[in-house]
């Protein structure tokens, strides 16, 4: 079991507000927390950075968070990162295309942040708490 400091959270999605409250929650649980608003951000932190979890807005400016889902699970270097669909969108086809994009986990907006730093730290296997 790793320390959570040396697990990286990409939080992608365009509502400032909502990744404000994210990363609060996730840095006070220990996690190195990352952002990006855009696909092409997205992916620049991704090569950089490889983060191990990313919490991704499906709604976003340009190409949706399912694209970039696809298009993570598909690559032979991100096929092994975690991603949590995080949306507004809650209609079972969007939840299915969620799932043929290869979400690992498909989450619904709004969400308590301390059930979203469970979720994570179980996904990541850490031991849970702050």
């Amino acid at each position: 079991m790793a320390d959570k400091n040396t697990y990286k959270v990409l939080l992608v999605d365009d509502e400032p507000g909502i990744v404000k409250v994210l990363r609060m929650f996730l840095e006070l649980a220990g996690y190195r927390v990352f952002e990006a608003a855009t696909a092409a951000d997205t992916f620049q932190i991704v090569e950089r950075d490889k983060p191990d979890l990313i919490i991704l807005d499906a709604a976003l400016n340009g190409e949706s968070g399912f694209d970039i889902c696809k298009n993570l699970k598909s690559g032979p270097n991100t096929k092994d990162i975690i991603v949590f669909m995080f949306t507004g969108l809650n209609h079972a086809s969007e939840q299915l295309e969620g799932e043929r994009a290869g979400c690992d986990r498909y989450l619904t907006k709004p969400q308590n942040p301390k059930d979203i730093v469970q979720l994570v730290n179980e996904f990541l296997n850490v031991e849970v708490g702050f």
